[in-house]
């Protein structure tokens, strides 16, 4: 996700709301078509997914690959 102060600033360090909303509304986006992959393949395998899908930005986490 957007992190609270850090995407708000742009180059120049001032602050840029409309950019900021921008990659947010782009980060949504991209979600929303993960979780439809989500759900498309859960149904694939014969499954409903039935609860909420959580999910974590790994940008800066520890990846186990």
């Amino acid at each position: 996700m957007c992190k609270q102060v850090n995407d708000r600033l742009n180059s120049s360090g001032c602050t840029d709301i409309t950019a900021y909303e921008a990659v947010k509304a782009v980060r949504r986006e991209e979600r929303r078509r993960l979780i439809a992959e989500l759900k498309a393949l859960a149904n694939k395998h014969g499954y409903r997914i039935v609860s909420t899908i959580r999910l974590k930005d790994m940008d800066g986490d520890y990846r186990n690959e």
